[in-house]
């Protein structure tokens, strides 16, 4: 707790959970006016058009991460963030009248243009981090990071859902509190102390991609980042295929309402929030970065077992979260969400670390902006292998399944190509 009243960590951390608090909130708000009013635009039907602000949001991550990381290498990192959040401010000015007045295509503008906000945040906070704390807390502030993101996004996600069943007046709250939250992000962004640049000569890139598979060779000749990438990807993979065949998984397999699927959504959140802060708690014994291999063992198990835990298929609507959490299944169910949320939590941060530690400071924020990009790419992978795996007629749960024998496979072969996986902390990180 100590860290959150230090100004080179507080004020980063508070600008962050805005951010995402913000980014959930609203577009979870316009998904259920879309939902549940039939909203549409251009022609497009309400189903599809809420699978396009999904992809609306994502699509900067895949455009503009390298970008990213280049704008937070070459200039002060601060003063960049303050930028940020004062376009975000009137984003979200522009983005709450254009809700209340139901401009569909003003809202889709609004969350293609929040995306692009978090865009370029990202790669600021993970290159930030070591440029202010020293090394031996490293594990903390990024399982504080993790857990504040985590957090942001559930209570945005709900916050959205309750007021918007409010009508009208919910609408009127939403915009105001997103108008709120960005005021106190900018507010918070003007204490983060200065964080002169790392490359201040660097020349923009203007392909992408060219320079993209450049910095993913220079991450070849250490082979620890490059994993490191790769294996932070892959969460963002696991992740995204749980928590998208949630909702068809609660109806048809588990025979739970909507509500359940708030609550599973709830547990894992909640739970990988958790589970990355305990991991800077455990870096101080003598685990490590042997965390990695085992929070990948345990997403492994866990998926597995999740995939037999519903027991006999239930009928749709069958149990509401009352019903469903005083059954045997339910329970099952729950607990290997949570403890795959805690597993996930503890893999992933170490892995964070590991990219910040062992890569120079001129080129970190770059790297973390391949990363994002490589994450965006690996989680709409994860859509595309899910819907081909479940149109050859598999159910979810062989699709949970085979997600844990792919993980196994992942986590192998990461362990084989970096066996510093498999040593402390400690020895595993070193500064360039």
């Amino acid at each position: 707790m100590r860290l959150l009243l230090q100004r080179r960590f507080g004020p980063l951390f508070a600008t962050q959970f805005c951010g995402a608090f913000n980014d959930n909130l609203y577009k979870n708000a316009f998904i259920l006016m879309v939902a549940f009013e039939g909203r549409s635009f251009a022609g497009i039907a309400p189903e599809l058009l809420i699978n396009a602000i999904a992809a609306l949001f994502i699509l900067p991550f895949l455009l503009f991460s390298i970008t990213a990381g280049e704008c937070a290498d070459k200039w002060d990192k601060a003063r960049l963030t303050r930028f940020i959040k004062l376009f975000e401010l009137g984003l979200m000015g522009v983005g709450a009248i254009a809700l209340v007045t139901h401009q569909v295509g003003i809202i889709l503008l609004a969350i293609f243009l929040l995306g692009c906000h978090s865009t370029f945040f990202g790669p600021i906070k993970f290159a930030l981090l070591p440029q202010h704390l020293p090394g031996d807390v490293l594990m903390p502030a990024n399982g504080w990071i993790e857990m504040g993101t985590f957090a942001a996004i559930l209570l945005g996600t709900n916050l959205g859902g309750m007021l918007m069943s409010l009508g009208e007046a919910g609408r009127w709250l939403v915009a105001g509190a997103v108008l709120v939250t960005a005021l106190a992000g900018y507010g918070f962004s003007r204490l983060i102390p200065d964080a002169p640049p790392a490359a201040p000569d660097l020349r923009f890139s203007f392909n992408p991609l060219r320079e993209a598979w450049r910095h993913l060779a220079q991450a070849a000749q250490d082979r620890v980042v490059l994993v490191a990438m790769l294996g932070n990807s892959w969460f963002w993979f696991y992740g995204a295929t749980f928590l998208t065949q949630f909702p068809a998984y609660t109806r048809d397999t588990l025979g739970g309402t909507e509500a359940v699927v708030t609550l599973l959504w709830t547990v894992l959140t909640l739970a990988v929030g958790v589970g990355s802060l305990m991991s800077g708690w455990l870096s101080r014994g003598r685990l490590g970065l042997s965390l990695i291999p085992l929070g990948g063992l345990g997403m492994t198990l866990l998926a597995m077992d999740l995939a037999t835990a519903h027991g006999t298929i239930a009928a749709p609507g069958s149990y509401d979260v009352a019903g469903f959490v005083h059954t045997v299944r339910g329970l099952h169910v729950m607990a290997d969400t949570a403890l795959m949320g805690l597993c996930a939590g503890a893999y992933i941060v170490p892995l964070y670390v590991l990219i910040q530690a062992r890569t120079h400071e001129a080129q970190r924020a770059r790297m973390m902006g391949t990363t994002n990009m490589l994450n965006a790419l690996f989680m709409v992978l994860a859509s595309l292998l899910a819907m081909a795996m479940l149109s050859r007629g598999l159910t979810i749960p062989e699709l949970f399944l085979w997600t844990g024998v792919l993980n196994a496979g992942v986590l192998g072969a990461m362990v084989l190509a970096s066996p510093v996986l498999l040593q402390g902390l400690t020895s595993g990180l070193r500064r360039p």
